[in-house]
């Protein structure tokens, strides 16, 4: 009835043939669907959430329905992505974010205005890229002391990696991912100073001004 109100269509025509023309998925996909999100949902419910330590057990004598929809969608968990539902706390510090289509202005901006030339020395320089090329998507970063110099300039750290395939991750979302990895992996000697991340993506930028 739902097909042939959207479709107009006569009371002769085939549930198939009206279904599809009016954009309607089959009864047995709809199910489906409806299985899939239910087993999502089971898996990614919050620690606090009073359903999640329980786990969907195989035994011999009955399979629940839970348990064959765990044994359907057989996949890996810990792929999962984990939305928390919340945003961030408006008491949390934010990052101190600054671009512009100048280079050559980002190269001398400052985190504060009235650094004097002592700290900018101990200043911490970061930079962080990322690109998609032939299906894959990679992600690099070197980290530069800025008081150190010696043979490499100052460069302590550096690193280039490829952080997954075109079809599940971009160039945008693989950015904060470079800069956030740079940030772990700093040695513990620098996690005091003032550090200045330089980064070409610009969406990256707005994300970390506004979470």
């Amino acid at each position: 009835m739902g097909a042939q109100a959207i479709t107009g269509a006569f009371k002769t025509v085939s549930m198939a043939v009206a279904e599809a023309e009016a954009g309607i998925l089959p009864i047995s996909e709809r199910h489906a669907h409806a299985g899939t999100r239910l087993c999502v949902n089971m898996q990614t419910l919050p620690k606090t959430h009073p359903l999640a330590t329980l786990r969907v057990r195989e035994t011999r004598r009955y399979l629940s329905p839970l348990t064959k929809l765990a044994l359907a969608h057989d996949v890996v968990i810990e792929r999962m992505e984990t939305i928390e539902p919340y945003a961030l706390p408006p008491w949390h510090r934010h990052m101190v974010v600054k671009y512009g289509s100048d280079k050559e202005a980002a190269v001398d901006v400052d985190t504060v205005d009235n650094v004097t030339e002592t700290s900018s020395m101990r200043q911490v320089l970061i930079a962080t890229s990322a690109s998609a090329r032939n299906g894959l998507v990679g992600m690099g970063g070197v980290v530069r002391n800025t008081a150190g110099g010696g043979a490499h300039d100052g460069i302590i750290a550096k690193y280039s990696i490829t952080f997954g395939l075109r079809d599940e991750q971009s160039a945008y979302t693989t950015e904060p991912e470079a800069i956030a990895m740079v940030l772990r992996c700093m040695p513990d000697g620098l996690r005091h100073r003032c550090v200045i991340i330089a980064t070409r993506n610009r969406s990256a930028l707005q994300a970390i001004a506004k979470p």
